[in-house]
């Protein structure tokens, strides 16, 4: 909620870093929505893109400055709104799919060209160089086989390595896991229990979809108490549902129950003391995850980071960023995903003894419900200034609040309103009702995060949907009809997040809410660049490519399950 952009000194920052302006012109050019756009000047909008401004996008899609310049994800809290970031990430998984496919294309039209004009170019032998039209003939039979030469284009095929799925090569688009294509996936409450689907656990888009519409009928389907203030849900079933993941997904032993296995990687070097050595951003890794949640610290506008990577800031840290906890607690996952998800008066608060003090953890977004700040923070600190800036930030949110709510009460009509202790009333609920909007809105850290990035054309996007979630609670989960299924538990609510955000990825530029582009576009550019940095890593290959992509995942598994057999 509050930035941790918000201590940044603009001569300090580098890379891009701007002068962090007052929210206040920022936050009022892109917080309102139709219902108020009797307020916006002609001049407070903002032009629809050129084609430079567009073609600046799609020249920064398409160029890769340093193969391992990090990609990162950030996700908003917003209970079961959070579906509709996972719908976002479908859509982007699917332009990932058509990129994959277009350059898989080109390359091998490139590649037939080349071997076509070798084979032409070639010395004919024997009495081939007598015949008349021989080069010819060769080039017509080459054009009917499609340009291949003693099989497959490009001699043996090694487009596949032993473990995941990682090129659309040889893939179907439900295949495509996201943790190849991001770095690092920064998350609040259910944006942190994403984070972790997609990249701790390294499942697909549409696996997360299959968990949230199961979880969802167990976790709100039924109350645990209806009186006013008081824990609302059970928590079993989401913890029931993560550690039944992790034992299906387990690397490291056979037998798993899903409620040992740790969510930081490799963090201790003995029982008692974390390693002091920071993460080493040019060592082999695999995609890093981070839930933002919040406890008793005295730090009331900061998140907890739970990392699955250890990172201790060194002496050269930037003084300006926000210095969060450090090291990787070693929280199994399924108490992280709690962590992050125990919002207030939902779900009950977990604790965890963390170096030898019992910690209390609830809901991270009443901390910072847009993680993106907190990212870019730990991206200045891991990084210092080798990289100034990453090659993608993506924000996906859960939807733009309600801004009619802004803290102001309306009087009543008729002499009645007019009371001392109804206006006082009055305002009083306004500003709890402003409060409550609060805790889940992530706009003002978009703000400060776009002004940072000098707009979304570039390296910063945020992809949100922009009306039709505004009113729709944390718990909305109402009985329906959802693809052609008739009463479905909780189906009403699926297909309202699905209608909504269908429109808003395909609908037109809006001056009053959009900075650079449609959402369609801004999806597109991500895509076309995450492709790109991820084929220039494949093509650099090596240990820190196979590492990545998961292959000593897979060997550890196998062992894993040879010593159980």
């Amino acid at each position: 909620m509050d930035s941790s952009l918000g201590s940044l000194h603009p001569a300090e920052a580098g890379g891009g870093a701007m002068h962090m302006r007052a929210s206040a012109i920022s936050g009022s050019t892109l917080s309102a929505g139709a219902h108020v756009d009797h307020s916006r000047s002609s001049s407070m909008r903002r032009r629809a893109e050129t084609g430079d401004s567009e073609k600046a996008g799609r020249v920064w899609a398409r160029e890769v400055d340093d193969a391992w310049d990090p990609c990162i994800l950030t996700l908003d809290g917003g209970g079961i709104r959070g579906y509709s970031s996972l719908m976002i990430l479908k859509a982007l998984m699917h332009e990932i799919w058509l990129v994959e496919q277009r350059l898989d294309n080109e390359e091998e039209i490139q590649e037939r060209e080349g071997q076509y004009t070798a084979i032409l170019d070639s010395p004919l032998d024997g009495n081939d160089q007598a015949a008349p039209g021989a080069k010819e003939e060769r080039g017509r039979r080459l054009g009917e086989n499609g340009g291949k030469v003693g099989g497959e284009v490009g001699g043996e095929d090694n487009s596949e390595l032993e473990g995941e799925v990682f090129t659309g090569k040889k893939t179907t688009e439900e295949e495509l896991l996201p943790c190849h294509y991001f770095d690092f996936m920064y998350g609040t409450s259910t944006g942190g229990l994403i984070s972790t689907m997609l990249g701790r656990l390294r499942m697909t888009v549409s696996e997360c979809l299959e968990l949230y519409r199961k979880v969802g009928e167990d976790l709100f389907g039924k109350q645990r108490s209806r009186i006013p203030l008081t824990t609302k849900y059970y928590h079993q079933p989401l913890e029931r549902a993560v550690q039944d993941i992790v034992g299906a997904r387990c690397h490291e032993h056979p037998n798993c129950n899903g409620k040992d296995d740790m969510h930081p990687w490799e963090v201790y070097t003995d029982d008692t003391k974390p390693h002091r050595t920071t993460f080493d951003i040019n060592e082999p890794r695999v995609c890093q995850s981070c839930c933002l949640t919040a406890t008793h610290d005295e730090n009331i506008s900061e998140a907890y980071l739970l990392r699955s990577y250890p990172h201790f800031y060194g002496e050269n840290a930037p003084n300006w960023i926000t210095r969060y906890n450090e090291g990787a607690d070693e929280l199994p996952i399924w108490k992280v995903t709690r962590a992050t998800s125990a919002a207030p008066f939902y779900f009950e608060m977990i604790s965890h003894e963390v170096e030898g003090v019992t910690k209390s953890f609830k809901d991270g977004g009443i901390r910072e419900n847009n993680p993106s700040g907190a990212a870019l923070s730990e991206f200045h600190a891991l990084y210092g200034e080798d990289v100034h800036q990453p090659a993608l930030l993506l924000s996906v949110g859960t939807g733009r609040p309600d801004q009619s709510q802004d803290g102001f009460a309306s009087t009543w009509p008729g002499p009645f309103g007019r009371l001392p202790f109804v206006s006082k009333f009055l305002e009083k609920r306004a500003v709890i009702q402003n409060l409550l909007i609060k805790y889940t809105e992530g706009e003002k850290q978009h703000h400060q995060m776009r002004e940072h990035a000098h707009g979304e054309h570039t390296w910063y996007k945020r992809l949100n949907v922009s009306h039709g979630l505004e009113t729709m609670p944390l718990d909305d989960w109402r009985k329906g009809d959802w693809q052609n299924h008739p009463d479905i538990p909780g189906g009403a609510s699926l297909s309202h997040m699905e209608e909504v955000t269908a429109k808003y990825l395909e609908r037109e530029f809006n001056d009053r809410i959009d900075s650079y582009a449609p959402p369609s576009i801004m999806l597109k550019q991500a895509a076309e660049k995450l492709v790109r940095q991820r084929r220039a890593r494949e093509q650099e290959g090596g240990e820190r490519w196979e590492t990545f992509i998961g292959k000593h995942l897979h060997r550890a598994s196998a062992e894993a399950n040879g010593n159980a057999t």
